[in-house]
């Protein structure tokens, strides 16, 4: 199948995706360095092949009365110039990119929704003549609609002595219970890339950085706070088939913060096809909330990977130290290619 089908096809996905359970809170995921765009605008197109599908489901909490749902969908690619388009000569020694995504997520007894179709565009800059340097820089627009159920919850003054009558008025003057605004983030990332298994990479974020209004109550004081995401990978060799990968996340919104350290081991098996084949097990610790267990699969164009968080905040008088289970899918499409030897064979960002 074509990418251009593909991606028509993951778009009717995610209508349906969206009609089905659209309509909270910035979507929280523990593989973070598996949702890209989410992560930095900047990562748009920043792959070793044409296209990038990516696919992350999350169960948060289900040993609460109502668990969290997030389901997150992406698509990105870079964009090919035509030698003989005037624009050419601009994008010298550099690449532009593109990507779309589509996060839903739901949470709580009143079913407060959270549904966001966001717009990526990154510029990929090659720095130097070795293609190992690159710096990239991205934006994201889009709009975020939120919403709830009023219907689905309770109040004081709906309880009648003893007993619970629906009837009764609930007190309360909500303006809406359905609000959507424009949002815009943006982000840089620089990449060092020696070899497919020696690479690093540091990005720096922010979003909502038009500080967006998002009161039900017609509050106009009521924004959301702007977010500052810095995050970094490292993958080094240290034996014939094994790799370490250190990482790091840091996020600050408002007066929160949450601070994420990772490590795994990636041990390489037998190619298959002539396509790299890999485990990888290891896991991260959010700091005074949880560790995360994870185990990740790379076989052909596709990387798998599943987590489990374990509960270890106050919070695990509810959850029992139960937290989350997520699944991610990676899918890379890429055109054969003639094999075409020169200085140094390295994967092609531009």
């Amino acid at each position: 199948m074509k990418p251009q089908a593909l991606f028509l096809v993951v778009i009717c996905i995610v209508l349906q995706i969206v009609h089905s359970t659209c309509t909270a809170q910035d979507i929280h995921l523990s593989q973070f360095n598996s949702c890209p765009q989410n992560l930095n605008p900047s990562q748009t197109g920043l792959f070793n092949g044409d296209w990038r599908f990516v696919g992350n489901l999350r169960s948060q909490w289900a040993s609460v009365p109502v668990p969290y749902k997030t389901f997150s969908l992406s698509t990105d690619t870079r964009l090919k110039m035509n030698p003989a388009n005037k624009w050419a000569g601009k994008f010298k020694n550099a690449t532009p990119a593109v990507g779309l995504i589509v996060n839903t997520d739901k949470a709580g007894d009143s079913k407060f929704s959270t549904m966001q179709v966001l717009i990526s565009a990154s510029y990929i800059k090659k720095l130097g003549p070795d293609s190992m340097h690159f710096l990239s820089f991205g934006i994201q627009p889009g709009f975020t609609t939120k919403s709830f159920n009023i219907n689905a919850l309770t109040f004081d003054n709906q309880y009648s002595g003893d007993s619970y009558n629906a009837a009764l008025s609930s007190g309360e003057n909500f303006g809406k219970t359905r609000i959507t605004y424009f949002d815009l983030g943006g982000g840089v990332t620089y990449l060092w890339r020696k070899t497919q298994r020696t690479q690093a990479s540091l990005g720096v974020s922010g979003f909502h950085v038009n500080t967006p209004k998002q009161s039900f109550f017609n509050d106009r004081d009521i924004k959301l706070d702007v977010k500052t995401t810095v995050n970094g990978v490292l993958e080094y060799p240290v034996a014939e088939k094994l790799d370490v990968l250190p990482s790091f996340l840091f996020q600050k919104q408002g007066k929160f913060q949450e601070t994420v350290l990772g490590l795994f081991g990636k041990y390489y098996l037998t190619p298959v096809n002539g396509m790299t084949t890999a485990v990888s097990l290891g896991g991260f610790y959010r700091l005074k909330d949880a560790f995360i267990a994870v185990a990740s699969m790379d076989y052909q164009n596709f990387t798998v990977g599943i987590s489990y968080d374990i509960n270890t905040s106050a919070l695990t008088a509810a959850t029992n130290n139960r937290g989350g289970f997520e699944i991610s899918v990676i899918y890379i499409f890429k055109k054969e290619v003639p094999f075409i030897a020169k200085k140094r064979v390295c994967p092609v960002y531009m």
